[in-house]
């Protein structure tokens, strides 16, 4: 029996549901774009990047998180390999902010060497096979002393039936393969690729749903992700962590 393959394709067929669908899968992205937002901005806040700094969104989707960071006054720039996904991404960017979005290749960044100040990879690395070549790709549009923010999942039981299973109740409408276990990456093997890529790691950070809530039950009993669904820091990482480090 032939191996799953990860599907990447529906992202282009999601356009405004990306913002306004609770009945898709894409829902209890968005609701958990709200606390990345949080830590990725208590980075910025710890490495001291200044406020006109220039900052990279790999596999950026539609923006959910590079179109909060651009009310800060960066120099947003997205990418993504999904091209009505990056139409979206545009339709929504704040008025008078300076963010720019272009559909292209995480493995072949149509940017110079050392370019960005902060390079993020947000529910990216699980999506692709050779999650290591894309870091190294990241690294070399990195500045010197630039920062890599990265989220992915780790590769544990909880994390597959949470993260693949769970999915499938909370909201009705959810793709095939839209999460394959065997992607998930350990902590262990993360640290490993950044080191080949020049990234000295800095931290980890383990992040949850808030499980004994009512928006959380009433999610699983109307199959669409409540306005309340919430996500929560916490010192474990078997299920989806972000962390940091800093180019060498």
């Amino acid at each position: 029996m032939s191996e799953a393959v990860i599907n990447n394709a529906f992202y282009d067929d999601l356009d405004e549901r990306w913002y306004n669908d609770d009945g898709h899968i894409i829902a209890l992205l968005k609701a958990e774009s709200r606390l990345k937002t949080v830590y990725v901005r208590e980075i910025f806040a710890r490495v001291k990047l200044p406020s006109d700094a220039k900052i990279l969104d790999v596999a950026c989707g539609a923006g959910l998180i590079s179109n909060k960071l651009a009310t800060f006054g960066y120099e947003i720039h997205g990418i993504d390999q999904s091209v009505s996904s990056i139409e979206v991404a545009k339709r929504h960017a704040p008025s008078g902010s300076n963010v720019n979005y272009l559909a292209g290749d995480a493995f072949d960044l149509p940017y110079p060497d050392a370019s960005f100040d902060v390079v993020m990879l947000l529910d990216f690395l699980e999506h692709v096979e050779e999650p290591g070549k894309a870091i190294l790709e990241a690294s070399r549009v990195l500045k010197p002393g630039g920062t890599l923010v990265y989220y992915t999942f780790n590769r544990t039981f909880i994390a597959g039936l949470l993260a693949v299973r769970a999915v499938e109740f909370i909201a009705r409408d959810c793709p095939k393969n839209f999460h394959l276990l065997r992607m998930f990456i350990k902590p262990s093997e993360l640290k490993v690729m950044l080191k080949k890529s020049s990234i000295d790691h800095q931290e980890f950070r383990g992040i949850r749903p808030v499980i004994f809530h009512k928006p959380f039950f009433a999610s699983l009993l109307k199959r669409k992700v409540h306005k309340g669904f919430d996500f929560v820091f916490t010192s474990n990482l078997k299920l989806g962590y972000m962390g940091f480090g800093q180019k060498i």
